[in-house]
């Protein structure tokens, strides 16, 4: 892969991060959560992989209790 592909799947990589709640990674546990939770298939497709992420009541949660 030449430079142009390997920024262009950089660019493609960020933006998708960028539409996914900051507190999901890899594994499955919801890092938002006090107890390690592991959300629900259902939850994680409605809430964490997708832009969504700040309607779920974990995260809200999660940013209420930094106040």
């Amino acid at each position: 892969m030449n430079s142009t592909g390997n920024i262009a799947s950089t660019i493609q990589l960020t933006n998708e991060l960028e539409l996914q709640c900051p507190y999901s990674d890899i594994s499955d546990v919801c890092n938002a959560s006090l107890s390690s939770l592991l959300p629900a298939p259902n939850m994680r497709v409605n809430f964490c992989d997708t832009e969504n992420y700040d309607d779920c009541p974990i995260f809200l949660s999660k940013v209420l209790r930094r106040r």
